[in-house]
């Protein structure tokens, strides 16, 4: 199965299906089954171009990288297993890398990834001082990020830019539940602090 930019406009699967649906169809893909594969990748696609658009702002990179990151998911699909793993988590794992490896590949250091990324995107159709404002934004919230704690900007990240649950993201980071609700609670507190911050003094 070729995961070509083309692929981009597949229509994406509804999300309402339950992690065990999920599960079941991830075994399958694992058995090779192209049709299992095609229905997770329709189902993910759209968060996981998402949380990389966030990182790498041109748009044609994070297109390319969303792809590169279910072309290493079919790569390694045969390896999955369920367990510890779910799959969302696996994903979000493979994205990450793919996101490491890309700022790397062009000498930039992961840390200084705000900066690197503060291009605006290339879109013709878009309004230019909209992209501006919206780059600015994405901008700001990336330097508070920045700000945070390691295990705090970690919670953000899978919560709301990869969309896992308090329970996902808890087997992920290997952290009880409430040890990930309270580091959410702490993080969106700091963000909240550090952009109004932001706005007062600007």
């Amino acid at each position: 199965m070729s995961m070509s930019a083309a692929t981009i406009c597949v229509e994406p699967e509804p999300r309402e299906v339950t992690e065990t649906a999920i599960k079941l169809i991830a075994v399958k893909a694992s058995r090779n089954d192209p049709d299992a594969f095609t229905y997770l990748y329709r189902l993910y696609f759209s968060q996981v171009f998402t949380f990389i658009n966030f990182r790498i702002s041109n748009r044609e990179d994070a297109e390319d990288l969303a792809n590169t990151v279910f072309e290493k998911a079919l790569g390694a699909i045969d390896r999955y297993r369920p367990k510890p793993a779910q799959f969302s988590t696996w994903l979000y794992t493979i994205a990450k890398n793919c996101i490491i490896d890309y700022y790397r590949k062009r000498r930039l250091p992961v840390d200084d990834e705000a900066e690197a990324a503060a291009l605006p995107m290339n879109d013709p159709t878009s309004d230019p001082e909209a992209q501006v404002l919206l780059e600015e934004r994405k901008r700001t919230l990336r330097e508070a990020l920045k700000e945070l704690t390691t295990d705090q900007r970690e919670v953000i990240e899978c919560r709301f830019f990869f969309e896992l649950s308090i329970l996902e993201t808890a087997l992920l980071m290997g952290k009880t539940e409430g040890a990930v609700k309270a580091l959410q609670f702490r993080a969106l507190d700091n963000l909240h602090q550090l952009l109004t911050e932001e706005i007062i003094f600007t």
